[in-house]
């Protein structure tokens, strides 16, 4: 693997996530306290204690433990706990898990989050770029006959599934990912599906749809510490065929061994019970934000878009920018009102051919992680640094 570029996204959140008045920058909800975790888990601050003062911090199993690779596999209909592999987060899957697969065109849609497309790119795979679109409005779109005709030209033989999608905000269609899967079925490709947001994914459930699928050709990776906002947990999982993620765990002793035994702990709590309060609490701050913004972005005259269908983020266009001056002097209006957002040339997205001002980088990357009591006055800041 060639070296890798820098990240430039998590250069430009360092700068900012933690000096902020208001971080909408991040792509997590927001942030919890252990106590609030666990409290969520209906677990009493005396065995909280307990449990965490008698843990033994001595080595996970490799490949986690049973129970949680258990609670894990339940998550995807046709798993067993030899098809799961605990990692320290969704990263470290894709990276080793793109290191074994060693794909030649990688099929994902655009724009993407950079690790996605870094990793194969690093490894020399060509990537191809599946479109998404956005309309005058800034709804997101894909087109489903758009995508199977660059799938068929293009011939990928790795095609990355980023359900809800970051950073429009897109919860793709059950016909959709039914057809790229079928399309993969024929082309002998392999599906890899980044569900990290999965958790907030639905209006009427916990899960949203998954592309796992029992076989050789199908892998999902996955978590819920975005969505719970505590990304600090660092865990996550890789789902798929058993022989695979046995050679991606013999490279897991070389990376991080395993997992820290207390961050499995309190996975487990989560995951024991996904119809829990501390999902639930997720899920309704989750669903307040998405409110708000909608409420806010009808009648704004500085920005426009809409709300994420799922995860935490969402692509909002700036008004009535001419030339990429005018598009920086907007985030600098932004930064004096100590509001902190994601530009989207910091994922690489936007270049001066494109026919949509978002699709020429003239937005950025807006993340719902913030109180729903301090997410309305964060939106006034927006709509200060705005409107001129």
């Amino acid at each position: 693997m060639d070296p890798l570029r820098p990240f430039f996204m998590e250069d430009y959140l360092e700068g900012s996530r933690f000096t902020a008045r208001f971080n909408l920058g991040e792509s997590g909800g927001r942030p919890i306290t252990v106590g609030e975790l666990l409290e969520g888990c209906g677990v009493a601050p005396a065995r909280a204690a307990d449990t965490f003062l008698s843990m033994l911090l001595r080595d996970s199993p490799n490949w986690g433990r049973a129970d949680l690779r258990d609670a894990v596999a339940a998550l995807h209909p046709g798993a067993t706990r030899d098809n799961v592999l605990i990692t320290t987060g969704t990263s470290e899957a894709l990276l080793l898990l793109f290191r074994q697969l060693r794909p030649r065109r990688v099929a994902l849609a655009w724009p993407a989050f950079q690790l996605l497309y870094e990793l194969p790119l690093r490894q020399g795979a060509q990537v191809v770029r599946l479109p998404v679109r956005w309309d005058a409005r800034g709804v997101p779109s894909v087109d489903a006959a758009e995508w199977l005709e660059v799938l068929e030209r293009e011939q990928p033989d790795l095609v990355v599934i980023n359900n809800p999608h970051n950073p429009s905000g897109l919860v793709l269609e059950p016909a959709l990912l039914a057809r790229v899967a079928g399309w993969a079925d024929a082309a002998g490709a392999v599906v890899v599906g980044d569900e990290h947001y999965r958790f907030l994914s639905r209006e009427d459930a916990v899960l949203g749809d998954t592309v796992y699928r029992p076989g050789a050709r199908t892998f999902v990776t996955g978590s819920f510490i975005k969505c719970l906002g505590c990304p600090g947990l660092r865990i996550g999982w890789c789902v798929g065929d058993t022989d695979v993620l046995a050679r991606v765990q013999n490279e897991k002793n070389y990376t991080t061994h395993t997992v820290n035994p207390v961050a499995e702990w309190l996975a487990y709590e989560v995951l024991r019970d996904v119809h829990g309060a501390a999902l639930g609490r997720a899920r309704e701050e989750w669903r307040q934000n998405r409110r708000t913004l909608s409420g806010f972005l009808e009648r704004s005259r500085g920005v426009y878009g809409v709300a994420p269908q799922g995860g935490l983020v969402t692509c909002l266009g700036v008004r009535d920018v001419a030339s990429e001056q005018d598009f920086e002097a907007r985030l600098a209006a932004l930064t004096t009102e100590g509001v902190f957002v994601l530009p989207l040339s910091a994922m690489e997205a936007g270049s001066p051919e494109g026919t949509h001002p978002l699709a020429r980088g003239h937005g950025f990357r807006l993340g719902l992680g913030i109180s729903p009591a301090r997410f309305p006055e964060a939106l006034e800041a927006i709509e200060r640094a705005t409107t001129w």
